[in-house]
């Protein structure tokens, strides 16, 4: 009796040991959410180191990329032209605000100090490091943890037809699935794909209207 007392006591003793060593997930996470913690993964792709550089006046990108200049891109959103700062090529250029008309370079010269870094115009390899050449949608959004997008198509989005919206990080993005065209402009091709070197922009909503706002009081004098 006094032996099965005794076994009693020291299995007790090890599985209390063992338990004491064991990790405890916070109480906000399930065992699969610790798990995913522990080995780094994540269901949305790392998020590129330039994007410490969002909510930076004009002023300090100028001061800290000397080399940069004022860009009108003509990627990144399908109804209108962007305000941009950086170097020509470059894989990614800083995204200030945006416009069909208007003196962009006046508003950017004059309200340096004042308008934030609102996003980035770049491609999809760049702003999503992971992805493959040409993946196809259900796959893309796998890979970046995205369920809710929007494909737009028909007539009542004809200057925006084949491009793709959603929210990632708290920003908007728009993607062109469209094909380059030859002379210029974009071949509508319907096919449910991304491809590597698609015109990508990501922008945070709130520095935009602030920004669009500040420009727009001297850009159409």
């Amino acid at each position: 009796m006094k032996r099965n007392v005794v076994i009693a006591i020291i299995f007790l003793f090890v599985s209390f040991a063992f338990s004491a060593c064991a990790p405890v997930a916070p109480n906000d996470q399930t065992p699969e959410d610790s798990n995913i913690a522990q080995n780094g993964a994540s269901t949305e792709t790392s998020t590129p180191e330039f994007f410490n550089d969002i909510g930076k006046t004009l002023s300090e990108l100028k001061n800290e990329h000397p080399e940069g200049e004022f860009i009108v891109s003509l990627d990144g959103f399908p109804d209108s032209a962007a305000a941009c700062f950086g170097k020509q090529g470059a894989e990614y250029i800083y995204f200030f605000f945006g416009g069909q008309s208007g003196d962009f370079e006046k508003a950017m010269n004059e309200y340096e100090e004042q308008i934030e870094c609102a996003g980035f115009i770049t491609t999809a390899n760049i702003l999503f490091t992971d992805m493959e050449d040409d993946m196809s949608f259900q796959d893309f959004f796998s890979l970046i943890g995205v369920d809710d997008y929007e494909y737009l198509s028909g007539e009542d989005t004809k200057t925006a037809e084949g491009w793709l919206r959603f929210m990632y990080s708290g920003m908007e993005v728009m993607v062109n699935t469209n094909e380059a065209a030859a002379g210029g402009g974009w071949d509508i091709t319907g096919a449910e794909r991304v491809k590597s070197n698609a015109p990508v922009s990501i922008v945070n909503l709130e520095i935009l209207n602030t920004n669009q706002d500040l420009a727009e009081t001297v850009m159409f004098d």
